[in-house]
Formats: C-alpha cells, structure tokens, sequence
C-alpha cells in the first residue's frame, strides 16, 4: 500500500512537471512521512468485538452513536377543565341547542365550540343541533385550550315541506295513461320518492307532519312580471317547516336561465322560503333528472353561497333504468319508475346535513 502511494504522489509531481526527477521523489518522500499516520484508521476496540481492527500505525476512530431528536407532544394546559354537555347523545329536534358547561374556569377563560369538526369555533356556552356531525367543545385562555369533549346528537325534524313538481305528485290523467295519485311514474303511492324519504325522516320522529306544495308555477313562469315568489309565503308561514326539501327543476328551460336570470330568482325564492319559516329551517336544494346543466349550475352556485345542501342527481341523468320506459306515452315515460324514485330517496336522505 505504501510502494503504491510514493508511487501515485511521484505520477501527480510528475503530471504537473515539478523539478527534476530527483527532486519529485524527495518531495514525495517527504509529503508521504508528513502525512503517512493520516492514510488509515481503526474504530475503537472498546465499541466492537473484532480484535482484528488493532494496527498501531493507524489513528483510532471512536464512533459514538447519536440518537435522534424527539419533540413531545405539548402537555394539556394545567387547571383548564374538559367541558360538560347537556346531552352527549341521542336526537333532538332540529334547531334545538345543547348547552356547554365546565367547573372550575380560572380567570378569563371562556368555552368555545365548533360544529365542522374543528375548522371554525365560536365562543358560547350553547350550541345548536343542526346536522349529524359531532359537536366539538373546549375550555380556552388566550392561546391555551383544555381537552376537547365531543357530543354527538342527530337532529330531527318535526314539520318537512315538499317543494316538487309531477315527479312529487301528479292527478289522474287518464288520457295520457297515468291513473295514480302519486308521483309520476311511481307504480304506487309507496314507490314514489315523497313516501320513501318521509318514511326515513319518520324514524328519527314518528309524528314528523308533511306538507306537499308544487313548484311549478315557479319553474315555468320566475321572473316573468305577471310572477311573485311571496305565493310561498302564506302556505311556509303557516306550516312553519324546519326542514324544507326544494325538489325541482325539469320544468325550467334552458334558454330561460339566462334570458330570465334564473341566478337571481333562484336566490330570492330560497330566501324567501328561509325568512317565512319562523324558526331554525334547513334547506335542501336539488339538481335535475332531466339533463338540464345550465339549471344545475345555477342550484349548485347558490347552494354554496348559502351553505345549503344540494342533493345532486347528475347520476341518473341519461341513464334509461331509471325511467318508466313501460308508458307509451312520452311525457309520463320520462319520469323516474320505481327504481328511479328509490334513488332520488337516497340521494335526498343522503344529502341531509
């Protein structure tokens, strides 16, 4: 190993044509002694079990081994007391609030909740039931917040108002081969999707009321002059609904959302139904099942802006098991069967907040 290193010194002298050859040996000589106790090294016997790793002539290296940092998790604020709800489970009618409340708060400490799984918290001792998501609470001081305690209650609602066109209910109409009081299509009154989504609702409260109102009017003739959204205002009023289910949309043509401003109307009609209701109200908003896009962007918008539901029907637009091709006529032909009812069901009860 040496012969080759005087050797390798000697060739990089000689690359770089230092001196004489006479003389770049004696400089390699001499860097070789200089630094010839730095070309090996050994780890320290004392840390391994090789005794093979003895040569004097080399430097010891003695390995230590460095263990990585770890951060423990910020202890729970000392003297902040976990909060107590007034009911952690169960139902409760929609709109009621559950209070919150903790023993021994130091000096300015305050309790906050939340009701989107901790993205927001807002200071207050009650907080409302109005969707099946967990009610988050906790104890804070400035920065310092205590152990968070959740309620989960599931509201339920005591008076629903259907806003809908045929597809929710349709007369007799013999002439066109429907006989049925139900909606359209429905084979009977307990296949349409009214009775299948009321049956869901009835069993959070069996004495739930129901109310039907058509939407029609509406759907062909908003924003017309001859029109006003306020013949919603007696019939909300007086049901007074905490839950109203806005299931519309295959009468409103396409060309009119624009030339009609459907955006607006649509806007003034929600908040129409919000404000006559008297009370905590939940909106459900719903897409077509007709292939109506332009309308579906307009209910989607809105919804959002509101914070409404929207219970979005896109998957069974086109899709013909979902209609009663059994109707020789065209019209009734074009509504949801039974299998198509049972989906826009699911679709609403799934949508329920």
């Amino acid at each position: 190993m040496q012969i080759v290193t005087l050797f390798c010194m000697n060739q990089l002298l000689k690359q770089y044509r230092i001196g004489t050859a006479t003389l770049r040996f004696g400089l390699t000589c001499l860097l070789y002694v200089s630094v010839w106790q730095y070309g090996c090294a050994q780890i320290d016997p004392g840390l391994t079990t090789s005794a093979a790793l003895t040569d004097p002539a080399c430097r010891t290296i003695t390995v230590s081994r460095v263990m990585p940092t770890t951060v423990a998790p910020a202890p729970i604020p000392q003297g902040l007391p976990t909060p107590v709800f007034s009911q952690q489970t169960g139902t409760l009618a929609y709109g009621t609030t559950v209070s919150i409340t903790a023993t021994g708060m130091p000096t300015n400490a305050f309790i906050e909740y939340s009701t989107d799984n901790g993205t927001s918290w807002v200071k207050g001792t009650s907080a409302p039931v109005v969707s099946k998501k967990p009610i988050l609470a906790r104890v804070r001081v400035n920065d310092l917040t205590s152990a968070t305690a959740t309620a989960t209650v599931t509201p339920f609602f005591k008076r629903t108002m259907i806003i809908g066109n045929s597809i929710m209910s349709h007369a007799p109409a013999p002439n066109l081969g429907w006989t049925n009081t139900n909606g359209m299509a429905a084979s009977a009154p307990d296949k349409d999707f009214v009775y299948l989504l009321t049956t869901n609702l009835k069993r959070l409260n069996s004495n739930m009321q129901v109310n039907l109102y058509s939407g029609g009017s509406f759907e062909r003739y908003f924003g017309l002059p001859s029109y006003s959204v306020d013949e919603f205002v007696l019939p909300v009023q007086s049901f007074k609904p905490d839950l109203i289910v806005v299931r519309i949309g295959e009468n409103v043509t396409e060309a009119d959302v624009t030339a009609r401003n459907f955006l607006g109307e649509y806007r003034q009609f929600l908040d129409k139904l919000a404000s006559q209701a008297g009370g905590p109200v939940q909106i459900i908003c719903s897409t077509s099942v007709w292939n109506r896009p332009k309308y579906d962007a307009v209910v989607r918008q809105v919804a959002a802006e509101k914070g409404y539901p929207v219970a979005d029907m896109k998957s069974m637009v086109g899709v013909p098991s979902f209609f009663a091709s059994q109707y020789a006529n065209a019209d009734v032909a074009a509504h949801p069967n039974d299998t198509g009812m049972q989906r826009i069901a699911d679709i609403l009860w799934d949508s329920l907040p």
